[in-house]
């Protein structure tokens, strides 16, 4: 059975993460076993594990957004498709467990061997070669009645590939004034158990024109404002833990620029300097149920009420530069990014200015 987190990330349902996380099995242990940690450890361990994918699928996001800084003539337009990749650096596909910084997990074991306090383990996007498992042991009240739970959490190893892709879509329209206005749009895709939707909107201008005297240098230069939401949502209706639970995911990217560009014949050079903001947020709403046994040998199973909340906030400075080849109207472009994630970006477009 697939874990419920797989089937959280799974929603997402873009490019290579269909192929990913529909693919990843929780090797005999549902990974919904995490929510049997305290609440409060439940959520730490899952910001370790899970938070390499949001901020690097929001990296991605603030990808894209263009492939010179010259805008188009109105009513020129756009329509270009491009692929961005961030590359997961090693702190991000390995977090640091110490038993004491947790409540309910009193230690690691990993690829069967003993029990630690502390240990290096790997994240979804880890090496793909240590398997850990986390021993539980606390109490809990429930109805009147001191419960103990008992229990083990199977964090499978990490994909082995430490690259977050991001596919990207949008449409650049020229409007008067040296402007081109941006659309990412994906309308709401929806299944019998999840559904998703994107939207995008950004402005890039050409601000030369509003300074004596640099009109006339030899190049392009603008400013860009870029915003990318994700939403998504699933349902776990008829999992093992919960009849009406849902998963949601927001992720947004911000990114603001200044861009420059030469063009020389069929080749463009181009640049960008600015910075990124990133929110994203995992909520597992409804209720849910965990087993415990008290002292007296009666079990219980134990209610649990929207049990997770996680905001993930991420951003930063970054530099891209990157080159572009237009033949008639097809354009290829390629760029890099340094920025939290460093970021490769390609793609392909279509181009009438």
């Amino acid at each position: 059975m697939k874990s419920v987190f797989t089937k959280v990330f799974s929603c997402l349902g873009l490019a290579l993460f269909i192929v990913v996380f529909s693919s990843k099995e929780s090797k005999g242990q549902d990974f919904s076993e995490v929510l049997k940690a305290q609440g409060d450890d439940a959520e730490k361990l899952l910001e370790n594990y899970v938070g390499p994918f949001f901020t690097g699928f929001g990296v991605g996001m603030a990808n894209g957004w263009y492939n010179t800084a010259a805008p188009h003539k109105f009513p020129g337009f756009d329509l270009t498709v491009s692929v961005n990749l961030a590359s997961v650096p090693q702190e991000g596909q390995v977090f640091k467990f110490n038993a004491s910084d947790y409540s309910s997990i009193t230690g690691v074991s990993q690829n069967g061997g003993a029990a630690q306090s502390t240990a290096d383990v790997e994240t979804l996007f880890g090496p793909g070669d240590t398997e850990s498992e986390l021993q539980l042991s606390y109490q809990r009240e429930y109805q009147g009645q001191t419960y103990t739970v008992n229990s083990a959490v199977e964090l499978p190893s990490g994909f082995g590939f430490p690259y977050v892709p991001t596919p990207v879509a949008q449409l650049g329209i020229g409007l008067p004034k040296g402007t081109d206005l941006k659309l990412r749009l994906m309308p709401t895709i929806a299944s019998e158990d999840f559904s998703i939707s994107l939207f995008g909107i950004g402005v890039m201008h050409d601000f030369k024109q509003w300074i004596p005297g640099m009109k006339v240098l030899p190049f392009d230069a603008s400013v860009l404002i870029g915003y990318t939401k994700l939403s998504a949502e699933n349902s776990f209706a008829g999992s093992e833990i919960t009849d009406d639970g849902t998963g949601e995911i927001s992720v947004s990217s911000l990114t603001y620029q200044i861009l420059v560009s030469k063009k020389l014949s069929i080749l463009t050079v181009y640049g960008g300097f600015g910075a990124n903001s990133i929110k994203s947020n995992l909520k597992m709403l409804g209720t849910y149920t965990i087993q415990a046994e008290a002292s007296n040998g009666a079990a219980a199973d134990i209610e649990l009420q929207d049990p997770v909340d996680l905001m993930f906030k991420s951003g930063g400075a970054r530099a891209t530069i990157g080159l572009r080849l237009k033949l008639a109207i097809l354009t290829l472009h390629g760029d890099y990014t340094v920025q939290k994630y460093n970021t490769l970006s390609v793609g392909v477009g279509f181009s009438v200015r």
